[in-house]
């Protein structure tokens, strides 16, 4: 179970019990006093003292990520000795710091450390690495380094009662598994943005430096007890490799970076690099990219606008009279190479914005979310259209479709005209294969879903043509890539199914399955905002969700009320808004900010209950209390009540 809603800590050999929470919290205990390996925040001091457990003398931290530290806030002033990876040391003594920093908050190229740093810091007592030896009341505690799902992972092993034992945070779950895939993202030869299982580099290793411990037991972070675990890294590194092969074999860094996978780019199995071919004159490349339209009338319809050459281009087209007008820009996603200079654009050329409901809701208003590659240029004017509309312009026909390929939030425009069909895909395809490298787009796997959807899309509309932002050749797709790249995503669905605990593999494959409305707002000393949690469904039957905000002190929700109950329907959308089949659930919290509250940004968590599992301080809210400097940026606007 990813988190299990037991209380009762179950006893491991004399001195060694779990308590199983959000994460397995490791209770070892001699003299009355007890070490604690990370720790849930919901263990309690009053269960502690049930196993005889006067005093809390130190706390072992295999990662820095809150729902394996929010418990030791309580032992603080208790004189509680906190020890952490050498390697995350600046995630636990300054993580204001990092929260401070613009950089983690737009333009989101990176992902680790991830969306779950903690939100204050702690007192560090003492900082660990590998070869480094714990000695506590006649204990003997190795640190093993085990980086992977967070980059300065460590792991802890100790004998009691003639039995080694590892604990060894989120390095694996089980049988063959691991929790989630998209705490592995991690670039290497690129950014982060392109490194989807990227940091397998550095898990694998560890998994095979735990096997080669030949311990009786590992404890993981999330998951059962593993004994004699040599036989479940095994399965667990087959099964990885596995996906991993499956995933290059139709990725779009075959076409953008050949040597990504290996100096060979030869060695391993690979869809056919689709024919390419030059665009009509009639459409036009201007800056990284974006395309212009041209209609024999001289009007123009600009397909993004990220860059300030796309802006200089085309005004050169106006001055050289080849351009008459510009009627439109249509964007394809939110992420800031193609959104960037919108505000300029329209500044210049007055011409409306048109994007998928979902792209525009994140143009209107990006505070409200926390994704990568996120800009923070705001036009409030963008015209949302539905998946399917369709519209003549001048010689053409254009249909917009919801095309959630590279990102959920994505959108296809399929332009038919001068005895050509051609589809702008955005950033959803290549010659060959797919563009889903960040997990924090939101690439869902399923039947009608993510690239299924988009491959279903261009079944139906049979383009001649498919183009691809960042690309200035055009490329057709017959009947033998669309089968092949169908047939890879639908033995990728089995491939996770084996290696994830979920009962559908989206949820841990989607970073965003559960997330705040809005993720960032600004609020006065007294006034009253308004956050919502936003849940998808993934699974094939409802959820019994509970959700509860951790707030400053002072601050009331509701008018007292603690936690709120949602039942969520089955197969859900991805989405709230309700021109999507099957919305989201919703979970809406009306808080007050008290009158005392300093002007600073605070950090809002979220404790998430799943049915049987505790997920603990799983996701968080942004709230800019308005009276003071903040550090590192500031930004305009009031509450949102979304």
């Amino acid at each position: 179970m990813m988190g299990s809603m037991e209380n009762n800590p179950v006893k491991l050999t004399d001195h060694c019990y779990i308590f199983r929470g959000a994460v397995n919290t490791g209770i070892l205990i001699r003299n009355h006093k007890a070490l604690l390996f990370d720790c849930c925040d919901t263990l309690m001091e009053e269960g502690l003292e049930k196993l005889g457990v006067e005093e809390v003398d130190r706390i072992l931290f295999t990662q820095h990520r809150r729902t394996h530290t929010a418990g030791a806030y309580r032992f603080v002033e208790k004189g509680t000795q906190f020890i952490v990876p050498c390697e995350e040391k600046h995630l636990f003594h300054s993580v204001e710091a990092y929260w401070e920093d613009e950089k983690n908050r737009w333009h989101l190229y990176h992902n680790q450390p991830g969306p779950l740093v903690m939100t204050k810091s702690l007192p560090v007592s003492a900082a660990v690495r590998e070869g480094d030896v714990i000695e506590w009341e006649g204990f003997r505690i190795d640190v093993v380094d085990t980086p992977g799902v967070t980059d300065g992972s460590v792991s802890y092993v100790i004998k009691d009662s003639g039995k080694t034992i590892c604990f060894s945070g989120d390095v694996i779950y089980g049988y063959g598994q691991v929790s989630d895939i998209y705490s592995l993202q991690k670039g290497f030869t690129t950014l982060d943005y392109h490194g989807f299982m990227g940091n397998m580099k550095k898990l694998v290793p560890s998994m095979k430096k735990l096997q080669a411990l030949e311990t009786d037991m590992l404890v993981p972070s999330h998951g059962e007890l593993i004994r004699n675990p040599s036989p479940s890294i095994h399965k667990t590194i087959e099964r990885l490799d596995a996906l991993l092969d499956n995933y290059r074999s139709i990725s779009s860094m075959n076409y953008y970076f050949p040597d990504y996978f290996g100096e060979d780019g030869n060695d391993f199995e690979k869809m056919n690099t689709a024919k390419c071919t030059e665009f009509p004159d009639y459409i036009k490349a201007i800056g990284f990219t974006s395309f212009v339209i041209l209609s024999d009338t001289g009007a123009a319809l600009l397909i993004d606008c990220g860059h300030t050459e796309t802006i200089e281009a085309l005004k050169n087209l106006v001055d050289e009279g080849i351009v008459k007008s510009v009627d439109g820009c249509w964007i394809t996603h939110y992420h800031d190479d193609h959104v960037d200079f919108l505000n300029q654009l329209v500044s210049s050329y007055s011409c409306p914005v048109m994007a998928i409901d979902l792209v525009a809701g994140i143009i209107g208003q990006p505070k409200s979310y926390f994704l990568p590659c996120i800009s923070p240029c705001t036009v409030p004017s963008v015209e949302a259209l539905p998946d399917g509309f369709f519209w003549n312009w001048n010689e053409f026909t254009l249909t917009a479709f919801h095309f959630p390929g590279q990102t959920l939030y994505h959108g296809g425009l399929f332009v038919e005209g001068h005895h050509r069909k051609i589809f702008f895909s955005g950033d959803s395809f290549s010659p060959t294969g797919i563009d889903d490298y960040c997990s924090g787009n939101r690439n869902f796997l399923g039947e009608n879903k993510g690239f299924l959807q988009c491959i279903n899309v261009l079944r139906r509309c049979k383009p001649d043509y498919i183009t691809n932002q960042h690309q200035r050749l055009m490329f057709e797709f017959g009947d033998r890539h669309l089968d092949y790249m169908e047939s890879k995503l639908k033995e990728r669905i089995r491939i996770l199914t084996e290696i994830l605990p979920w009962d559908n593999p989206n949820f841990g494959t989607d970073e965003w399955w559960v997330r705040t409305y809005p993720y960032e707002q600004e609020a006065m000393p007294g006034s009253r905002i308004f956050i919502e949690v936003h849940l998808t469904n993934h699974g094939s039957g409802p959820a019994n969700a509970i959700v509860q905000p951790v707030l400053p002190e002072g601050w009331e929700s509701d008018n007292g009320c603690v936690a709120k109950k949602i039942i969520v329907p089955p197969e859900t959308s991805g989405t709230v808004q309700s021109g999507y089949v099957k919305p989201d659930g919703r979970v809406a919290f009306d808080i007050s900010v008290s009158e005392n509250t300093a002007g600073k940004r605070y950090i809002i968590p979220f404790r998430v209950h799943w049915n049987h599992l505790y997920l603990g301080q799983f996701r968080h809210a942004v709230v800019i209390v308005k009276g003071s400097n903040v550090g590192g940026y500031n930004r305009q606007g009031g509450n949102v009540h979304g």
